[in-house]
């Protein structure tokens, strides 16, 4: 069968004359296994480990295939690939989730900035009056975290917020160069590289410039975290059917397994000081793109994130 030799990814030939253990993945020798329980057909999702490492959910249905006089004859096994449900699934709860944010935005930037406006008004009468350094420094503070808390209050709400886009026809890596100039004394600083690669062809998009530079500055920004000891950071720019592809790429840290799911989740966060919103706003800002961000990572191996933005030419 041809989509089965495809998502399970072995070659017919290979599979000619092998048993079934050289062939199936072991979450589907281990379900088949349990046939000979009594058990006429088994039913039931399965994540599956590929030769290549990766997990893929299966929908499994599985039987024992006997002749007329009930002997044995082998198994007779139907699955389909669910990550396109499941991606669905992910999508619908994710807008649920943003929906039920937006009610509790709202409310929160009125109950919030009001009184976070007359604090930081006080702080900086009385930094003003103040003779004392150290009393002057404490005022600073206070008006820092006031600052702080607003712009956790800004995402908030723009994360909550549909994200408008004015898209125009735009050299791509100019944007890049441009974002990239933003975080080079702190790349120099953490003793991190930036390598840059480039299409040879120019590449021209329809896109928001100031929104597309905000969610480059916010992988970047990432990246750069990810690095305490100093590493890479790879920006690469690649033509695409339709459009381009960007990916940034780090020698960091890496993300958990586990995480990976959710590193899109709004309020998801691994640092200790992190918002979980970046990468959340991120996200709404390419899908208003009408494009696609997916992660690649591994625990201690650096982490890939790949944007696909449509839309080549003119408007």
């Amino acid at each position: 069968n041809n989509n089965a030799v495809s998502i399970l990814l072995v070659s017919p030939l290979y599979i000619s004359g092998k048993d079934a253990e050289e062939i199936l993945p072991d979450a589907l020798l281990n379900l088949i296994s349990g046939l000979g329980d009594g058990k006429g057909i088994i039913e039931k999702e399965i994540d599956c480990v590929l030769s290549d490492g990766r997990s893929i959910p299966l929908e499994v249905s599985a039987a024992e295939l006997k002749d007329e006089k009930e002997d044995f004859l082998g198994h007779i096994i139907l699955f389909k690939d669910l990550s396109e449900v499941r991606s669905l699934r992910r999508e619908v709860a994710r807008s649920q989730r943003l929906a039920s944010l937006g009610n509790l935005a709202a409310g929160v930037a009125h109950e919030i900035r009001n009184p976070l406006s007359s604090i930081k008004g006080f702080a900086v009468y009385f930094r003003e009056r103040q003779e004392k350094e150290d009393d002057k420094q404490i005022a600073g503070i206070m008006i820092q975290e006031v600052d702080r808390l607003n712009r956790v209050v800004s995402q908030l709400v723009e994360l909550a917020r549909p994200v408008s886009v004015s898209k125009k026809p735009v050299s791509l890596s100019t944007v890049v160069e441009n974002s990239l100039k933003l975080i080079e004394r702190d790349a120099s600083e953490k003793k991190i590289e930036i390598k840059k690669i480039f299409a040879q062809k120019e590449l021209e998009i329809l896109l928001d410039t100031d929104r597309i530079s905000q969610v480059l500055l916010n992988l970047y920004l990432n990246a750069i975290d990810s690095m305490e000891n100093g590493g890479t950071l790879t920006v690469e720019l690649l033509e695409e059917e339709g459009g381009a592809i960007i990916k940034v790429s780090d020698t960091g840290a890496g993300i958990d397994e586990k995480d990976l799911l959710h590193v899109f989740d709004p309020y998801f966060t691994t640092k200790r000081t992190g918002t979980g919103l970046g990468l959340a706003i991120v996200h709404n800002i390419i899908e208003a793109h009408d494009g696609k961000i997916t992660v690649a990572s591994r625990a201690g191996e650096g982490a890939v994130f790949t944007v696909f933005l449509s839309g080549t030419g003119r408007e």
